[in-house]
């Protein structure tokens, strides 16, 4: 019985006990978080949901940062750093080329849905208010854009951003390819990426296929590197310029926004309540990105 646990080469687990332990460890660690808070401030506020929200975020980037580290280090035998977190001299490049080619991304949706008019674009919130269906949201709270709330959604997605790529690139993805190869890792990863978006508001079927894409092109940018900056910069980046920047729901989630714009055209063009996530002008800029992150990965440090 032993060898369907243990793997006596390596000295460890086996890679599928050690990803049901980790996800076990999360839930318990995120769950004693939110027991602590409870206890001292009387748990999650919810009558201002921008704290809310910041908050939830927060406990789940402290959660996985613990239980990937603990996980990495009792169960994987191996070091927190090993898993593409390394800070070297491609380091900091890969971040900003990652965050600045998702705003290109983001950009080229936006112009190409305007030029077909499946978008109409009604001016720059700065300074404003925001307009009724902002109002209800979460983001109401934060009454105008501004640099103050700018640099607020950045740091609430570079957050989001650090959690999701050590969970889901790092600790699952890797143990993934160890335990199943790496074709069927892949596979597994980005439908499961596209299942836990799935449950986002407003998500639909063509939603979930492209959140499987952009699951790829973060994989992509992990084996292309070895480590996982690339796909961190590029995940700050898109959520960062797609929902604050250029007026979309950030997957499904609303939220104030510089540009202000709706959509005009059919959903799939549009990408309707859900954004460009949920859109199919998103396919081919995806499959550009891909391309130029290969460039970029070959690059001398």
């Amino acid at each position: 019985m032993r060898q369907y646990f243990v793997n006596d080469e390596a000295g460890r687990l086996r890679a599928g006990w050690r990803i049901l332990i980790f996800l076990i460890l999360f839930i318990v660690v995120a769950m004693g978080i939110q027991t602590i808070i409870k206890f001292y401030a009387g748990g999650i506020p919810k009558s201002t949901p921008i704290l809310r929200e910041a908050l939830v975020i927060g406990i789940a980037a402290v959660a996985a940062t613990i239980s990937v580290f603990l996980a990495r280090r009792f169960l994987d035998k191996q070091t927190f750093a090993s898993m593409g977190l390394q800070i070297n001299n491609r380091t900091f490049g890969d971040l900003i080329f990652g965050f600045f080619l998702s705003g290109a991304m983001a950009a080229a949706v936006f112009f190409i849905m305007l030029a077909n008019g499946w978008i109409e674009y009604s001016g720059i919130n700065w300074g404003g208010t925001p307009d009724a269906a902002a109002a209800s949201s979460l983001a109401a709270t934060l009454s105008f854009v501004g640099f103050g709330s700018l640099g607020f959604f950045l740091v609430l997605h570079t957050v989001v951003s650090w959690w999701e790529e050590i969970v889901f690139r790092g600790y699952l993805l890797q143990n993934m390819i160890a335990g199943l190869g790496l074709i069927i890792a892949i596979i597994l990863s980005c439908i499961l990426y596209g299942a836990v978006h799935a449950m986002n508001p407003n998500a639909t079927i063509l939603s979930s296929a492209i959140i499987v894409l952009f699951g790829f092109l973060r994989i992509f940018g992990f084996l292309a590197t070895k480590m996982l900056w690339l796909s961190m910069g590029m995940h700050i980046g898109w959520n960062f310029f797609q929902g604050p920047i250029f007026g979309y729901p950030a997957s499904g989630h609303e939220t104030i926004t510089l540009v202000q714009q709706s959509p005009t055209g059919p959903d799939w063009l549009s990408g309707g309540a859900f954004g460009p996530e949920g859109s199919v002008v998103t396919i081919p800029v995806i499959g550009l990105a891909i391309l130029i992150m290969w460039i970029w990965s070959r690059r001398k440090p």
